[in-house]
């Protein structure tokens, strides 16, 4: 199922300060909207959505930009899943509306033809195709959206329901990766610490990031471990939003 192209939003204090922190890291400021309080910043094969005041519910957020809004809804009303905002359009014929994940992490689904239309400086026709796929930073390591679950199966259900597929599941079951398209979902019954929606960048080149950020001037949450081979740390952004890079050996990336 066609969702759109995939982007990782954060509600943020004070914007400024957060594009300081992702542009340490190496992050490139793909647009910034001033006066809607609104940047997207991207490294490698992520793209993250900088949102101040403007996210409801104002917690970390998945969505999918300008693909068939009306499509996705009616699969997900036939499927069951829980809508927190309904389908509604504008007044130029696009659409949104809002998802709710077992879990309650927020999906939301918009198709715009013109954006930022309430601030003239910054008002823009939507593009007539859809940015091209993010590539894997081999340094930074590839992109996972990761979430804590309580119900496995019940997680894995939900997002197979709109089109995901499970790329790698855990004999346990306690860990499940899933993919549509430019978007993979992590799922962790009990292993995230902190428990929270975490940015998790695998197979980086784990010591040189480190060293990067103790040049950067920038605290670590979580002490760099292991070494290059096996090694991970942790970051928190200004607003407390985790990021967790960690290398295991054997560990294979996606291939598309």
């Amino acid at each position: 199922m066609d969702l759109g192209y995939f982007e990782t939003s954060l509600p943020v204090a004070d914007i400024g300060k957060s594009m300081a922190f992702y542009e340490a890291l190496g992050f490139a400021r793909a647009e910034y909207a001033e006066d809607a309080g609104n940047a997207t910043m991207i490294r490698g094969d992520c793209r993250l959505g900088l949102f101040q005041g403007h996210l409801d519910p104002d917690r970390a957020q998945l969505i999918f930009w300008q693909g068939p809004v009306e499509d996705v809804a009616a699969a997900a009303e036939r499927a069951g899943l829980t809508f927190l905002k309904p389908l509604h359009h504008d007044a130029e014929g696009g659409g949104a509306f809002m998802l709710q994940d077992p879990d309650g992490h927020p999906l939301y689904f918009i198709r715009m033809k013109t954006f930022y239309p309430q601030y003239p400086a910054h008002t823009t026709p939507a593009p007539a195709e859809r940015p091209p796929v993010l590539e894997i930073d081999g340094a930074f390591g590839w992109y996972m959206a990761s979430l804590p679950v309580e119900d496995m199966d019940r997680s894995v259900a939900f997002y197979e329901a709109l089109g995901f597929a499970v790329v790698d599941r855990e004999a346990d079951n306690r860990h499940a990766t899933l993919q549509n398209a430019d978007c993979r979902i992590g799922l962790y019954q009990g292993h995230l610490q902190p428990p929270q929606f975490q940015l998790i960048f695998w197979q980086g080149e784990i010591m040189e990031l480190a060293e990067a950020v103790r040049r950067a001037g920038l605290d670590f949450f979580v002490a760099p471990r292991g070494d290059a081979e096996h090694g991970s740390f942790m970051l928190r952004d200004p607003d407390g939003h985790p990021l967790f890079f960690i290398r295991m050996p054997g560990v294979v990336g996606p291939t598309a």
